[in-house]
Order: C-alpha cells, then structure tokens, then sequence
C-alpha cells in the first residue's frame, strides 16, 4: 500500500490544481471590477475551454458514425440555447447519440 502512496498525491494534487483553476473565475473578486464584457467573457472561460477538448473526441470516437456525435452535439447546443442550463441538455444529447447509433 505505500508503493502506491506517491501515486495517490500525485493524482490528488492534480485534481486539486485543476479544480482550483476552473473554481477561480467564480469566486475571484477582482472580475467584478473589470468591464462587463470581460468579466463576463471571464466567467464563461473555463466552459469554453471545454470545447475544444470535447470536440474532437465526438468526431472521432463515432468515426464510423460520425453523425451520431454530430446530432449529439447539435442537439445539446438547441435545448441548452433554449432553455438553458447544463443537466438536461447532457441527458438529451445522449440520448439522440445513443439513437443515432442504433439507427
């Protein structure tokens, strides 16, 4: 169990260095003093460096079915457009990748 000690805080650490980075434009007290553009634009920064990541990987996890990904995504951009929020679009666009796959 010791072997794996180092391991575990290595792990530990790099979770709290990514939580504090994407936890930090919510709390940070100087936003509020910036433009209201760019606090905002701030406030959006860590969502929007998700895309990037996320983007990719639809595309080529579904490389057969490339649509599949594609409807997922367009799916869940119109319903949180819409309605907003982050939980029910999610579940909507998995829901029209796992159909598009069977189809």
């Amino acid at each position: 169990m010791k072997e794996n000690l180092p391991v575990f805080v290595y792990i530990l650490a790099t979770a709290l260095a990514t939580f504090g980075v994407r936890v930090l434009p919510y709390y940070a007290k100087f936003l509020n003093k910036l433009p209201p553009f760019v606090g905002r634009c701030m406030r959006l920064l860590p969502i929007a460096a998700l895309g990037p990541l996320v983007f990719p990987g639809v595309i080529l996890d579904f490389s057969p079915q490339w649509y599949a990904g594609l409807a997922g995504i367009a799916s869940s951009f119109l319903i949180a457009y819409t309605k907003g929020g982050m939980i029910f679009p999610i579940l909507i666009s998995i829901l029209v990748t796992y159909i598009a796959l069977v189809l």
